[in-house]
């Protein structure tokens, strides 16, 4: 398996992409670099090991050799970007962003990890009755920045629609009752281009969760460049565009008839005679984008929190402490029982 690593030019040390500085940074020297300046490098700055092949991968798991300390690390069968265990270098499985596997888009992070704290934090300072430990700086630590993987379409349709409606006024002059009706017909043909309809591709988290933080700036999506992977987890996608081409020409599909819907001046009791809606061509990109990633066990359950690595949009499910909203139960109950005998002592 490939393994590679983008190291400091000045000290050796592994580099990270650094989203407040929009650089790739090294904590050791504190040297930073543009990503053209890391791709412009020599090869010898890029170190890349090739593990023994025989090493064997099995019930969803790989191993692979860190290539700064030498520790064997396994990782789980989607991951393609993470760190050693052992010394923390940031490493990039890149034999598995190759092919079909290699993204066409993404978009960087630009919430580092202490604003999606601050954001987590803000987040939970909303709800008193959260459990206390939820948010303890050990917690807070746990927040893991991933890019996730999604698919993106971009799309042109044909449109054929026709609609028929009839108006009524009525008036009356002496005696006299007059009706006029008006029959008018509306015709929208030509052709719409939707970019960017997005399904997530990853099965292994919950799509309401990340329905929850979107959308995304689509307007900075990039070319995808292996860097910025560096410092941040990854994840490969297990949903295949095959599966999610229904759900997407479906949105495609729904959003053409809004935006002909949008084009007609009162279209209620329109009488449709005719709507086709063909998509004549799409392509599908593999695309990566951030989220901040949280999860909690609490009383056997999991609840996980996100954020939106570009926005910071925040969305998840809050732990509700019982022994919390007991306690001010209990002291609400001694207050207004103090308060109304205190108060039948001096009525009497």
């Amino acid at each position: 398996m490939a393994v590679k690593s983008y190291k400091c030019p000045n000290c050796g040390a592994g580099l990270e992409f650094k989203p407040a500085h929009q650089k790739f940074r090294c904590d050791y020297c504190l040297s930073e670099y543009s990503e053209k300046e890391i791709l412009d490098k020599d090869k010898d700055h890029i170190e890349t090991n090739e593990v023994d092949k025989s090493l064997v991968e099995q019930d969803h798991l790989a191993s692979y050799n860190c290539n700064s300390c030498g520790a064997t690390v396994v990782t789980d069968d989607t991951t393609t970007s993470t760190f050693c265990y052992y010394c923390h270098n940031p490493v990039i499985l890149s034999d598995r962003l190759i092919g079909s596997f290699q993204p066409n888009k993404m978009i960087p992070f630009t919430v580092d990890k202490d604003q999606a704290q601050k954001t987590f934090l803000n987040w939970v300072s909303k709800n008193r009755f959260v459990s206390s430990d939820f948010y303890s700086s050990s917690q807070l630590e746990k927040i893991t920045g991933v890019y996730l993987p999604y698919w993106w379409a971009d799309s042109k349709i044909d449109v054929d629609y026709e609609g028929e409606k009839n108006t009524s006024k009525v008036w009356t002059n002496g005696d006299t009752e007059y009706t006029e009706t008006n029959k008018y017909r509306v015709i929208r043909q030509g052709q719409i281009e939707i970019s960017n309809i997005e399904e997530v591709a990853f099965s292994k988290i919950e799509k309401d969760l990340l329905d929850g933080i979107a959308p995304y700036n689509q307007k900075k999506v990039r070319d995808f460049s292996m860097p910025y992977l560096s410092g941040f987890f990854a994840e490969q996608y297990d949903i295949s565009k095959e599966e999610v081409t229904h759900k997407i020409d479906n949105q495609i599909k729904k959003i053409s008839n809004i935006l002909i819907s949008n084009t007609i001046l009162d279209n209620n009791q329109m009488k449709v005679l005719k709507d086709q809606n063909n998509i004549v061509s799409k392509k599908m990109s593999y695309t990566l984008l951030p989220a901040w990633i949280l999860t909690y066990q609490y009383e056997g359950k999991t609840f996980v929190f996100a954020v939106n690595g570009q926005t910071g949009k925040s969305f998840g499910e809050l732990p509700i402490s019982n022994k919390k909203i007991l306690g001010t139960a209990v002291g609400v109950f001694v207050v207004t029982t103090l308060v109304l005998l205190l108060g039948g002592m001096f009525i009497w």
